[in-house]
């Protein structure tokens, strides 16, 4: 069954699971060109937030687990406005449309940036790697004869291009130069005193309540799809802790509630939007009748929140973690 899928900017914070994520690609063997594990902190400085990092980003599904990643960076020999490209989805995976979803992300942010093309260097033995480039329009651009692997195995290594067009205008709540780390909200129930029950219950109502939105929520939700967010996404019906809030953006730490005519009490929605707060998450709320009447002014508070939010993160002072490996 295929699930939603969000591609979005990746985090620091994202580098403990992603770390996982790669090294049991590595533990599987197979023919990614990585052989040895990554600490997170390596991982953040090679591939997510480092300096010659260029852009990254990360699959996740409704429920905010991490899919796969895609990064792109400065390597060495490559002209200034060529990026390099690396792929990796979880191991066992089944959710379909990983890399197509991450590589339509990282194409537009390319193109931001001025580049004038991507390179991918594949082993010649990765008939996936290789496939999956050609299908995004990637074309040969040369061979690397006999590169030997950590056991002194000679594998060659296919180099495809994928040429980009001039950048498209866009507006955006971030400058376009400068993509920081955000940290991510607190995800399934992680750094909660939750019982694993409990949870499974606060997931299957999340779904239910997914399968039947109010009208309000409704009309939210497809504003927020056609919003220029600076590439972020709020998701709809989210657990985070022992509650479930109607709209969240996991790397600004927002969340938004509606309230409708029958809502929960008062007190109840007091103790909620606390523990919220004291986590670092921000609890928007927002009358059903505002948002019926006049969405566009509702969907403009929110982006004046993002752009704050944002702004606060930049502002953070950033962990060096030395010279790149």
């Amino acid at each position: 069954m295929n699930m939603t899928l969000n591609a979005r900017p990746v985090t620091a914070d994202d580098a403990a699971e992603l770390a996982d994520l790669l090294n049991a690609v590595i533990a599987a063997g197979g023919t990614t060109a990585l052989e040895v594990p990554f600490t997170p902190e390596a991982l953040d400085e090679a591939y997510l937030t480092g300096p010659n990092v260029l852009c990254c980003c990360v699959a996740e599904d409704e429920d905010g687990t991490l899919l796969g990643f895609q990064t792109l960076g400065r390597y060495p020999g490559l002209p200034d406005d060529v990026g390099d490209i690396a792929t990796f989805a979880r191991v066992g995976g089944t959710q379909r449309g990983i890399g197509s979803a991450l590589f339509a992300a990282t194409q537009s942010r390319a193109a931001e940036l001025g580049l004038s093309a991507i390179n991918a260097t594949i082993r010649a033995d990765n008939t996936g790697g290789l496939t999956f480039y050609a299908r995004q329009g990637f074309v040969d651009h040369g061979v690397t004869e006999g590169v030997p692997l950590s056991d002194g195995t000679p594998v060659d290594r296919v180099h495809k291009r994928f040429a980009l067009e001039a950048p498209k205008k866009r507006l955006s709540i971030r400058p376009p130069a400068e993509r920081a780390a955000a940290p991510a909200l607190q995800k399934k129930g992680r750094g909660w005193a939750i019982t694993e029950s409990r949870l499974d219950t606060l997931h299957e109502s999340a779904r239910e309540m997914r399968r039947n939105p109010t009208q309000a929520q409704t009309v939210l939700a497809e504003a927020l799809a056609e919003a220029d967010a600076g590439g972020f996404k709020f998701r709809r019906q989210v657990v985070i802790g022992s509650a479930i809030v109607a709209f969240a953006c996991q790397p600004l730490k927002i969340a938004i509630e509606i309230d409708e005519d029958a809502d929960v009490a008062p007190e109840v929605a007091h103790r909620r939007d606390k523990s919220l707060a004291e986590v670092g998450i921000k609890l928007l709320r927002y009358p059903a009748l505002a948002v019926l009447n006049d969405v566009d002014n509702v969907v403009a508070k929110i982006i004046d929140e993002m752009k704050a939010s944002w702004a606060a993160q930049r502002a953070r002072p950033r962990t060096n973690y030395g010279p790149r490996r």
